[in-house]
């Protein structure tokens, strides 16, 4: 789940993790995301649904700030860091992991369906 999502080495190893067989689903910003000008996010999530990943967007926020990744139902990742080249390499941001901690997950995996349940699906415009 994120705000700013333009980053190819996060969407190829999503696609990757998808040709492994994990379920992979992806919710975000529609603001920050959609639209002629964010040409990088428009082809990073056109990658995730051309590889048969689920994208949606949700717009019923001013804006949805979430970044998070829920993995196993056991692990979260959550913090400022965008999915974004400039938040890997030049911005300044936090990002924490916790591992093995299944309440955690599953408080932000509630979170994140009530998201991806008031989200519209993304379908690839090429």
């Amino acid at each position: 789940m994120g705000y700013s999502f333009t980053s190819p080495e996060v969407a190829g190893a999503l696609v990757r993790a998808k040709q492994r067989g994990l379920d992979v689903k992806v919710v975000l910003d529609w603001k920050a995301n959609t639209g002629r000008q964010n040409k990088a996010s428009l082809a990073a999530m056109n990658l995730l649904v051309n590889a048969g990943i689920p994208v949606r967007t949700v717009s019923q926020y001013k804006i949805m700030h979430d970044k998070v990744i829920i993995a196993d139902g056991r692990n979260v990742e959550v913090g400022s860091f965008n999915y974004t080249r400039a938040a890997d390499r030049v911005n300044s941001e936090n990002v924490l992991v916790v591992w093995d901690v299944p309440v955690v997950a599953q408080h932000y995996l509630r979170h994140w369906q009530s998201r991806w349940n008031g989200g519209t699906d993304w379908y690839s415009s090429y």
